[in-house]
């Protein structure tokens, strides 16, 4: 082949190589301003363990615009004391209190929504790095517990 050919083929796979790449379009929960998030509460995960029966769930939105987080955690078989969200690091390590969402509650489940979470708390929520703690007189470092993870993300 001529040197000029090589030349025009080699142009040309770049250019379409360039439209390829430049059509790709980036997308993930760092694209979205809500980003929603769960948690399965149970004593499996506890630390120490714990052999409570008690079990819950938690649904979460965090609008990133607004830097408000809403939660909705629902328990059973569990008086509790107290219901926080954690951070720790590594995420299955026992953490400290980020946000204390209720103090004593009563019923089956807290709802609410904590305002003004910061860059660095809005970056541990969606790295997975806080969990849902119930703790109980019984087990005062958590009954049950369940990491908060991001929903899957369908592209």
């Amino acid at each position: 082949m001529k040197k000029p050919m090589k030349r025009f083929l080699l142009l040309m796979t770049g250019v379409a190589m360039l439209g390829l790449v430049s059509s790709c379009k980036e997308k993930g929960p760092h694209e979205d301003d809500v980003v929603k998030f769960h948690a399965t509460i149970n004593s499996q995960p506890a630390i120490p363990k714990s052999s409570s029966t008690a079990q819950g769930t938690g649904v979460f939105e965090y609008n990133k615009a607004t830097k408000e987080l809403k939660y909705n955690i629902s328990y059973q078989n569990v008086t509790p004391t107290a219901v926080t969200i954690n951070t720790a690091n590594p995420s299955w390590q026992i953490g400290a209190v980020t946000y204390t969402l209720s103090s004593n509650p009563t019923g089956g489940q807290v709802s609410g929504s904590v305002k003004n979470v910061s860059t660095n708390d809005q970056t541990q929520l969606i790295l997975g790095a806080m969990y849902v703690n119930i703790t109980s007189k019984t087990y005062p470092y958590g009954e049950i517990r369940g990491q908060i993870i991001i929903d899957q993300v369908e592209y």
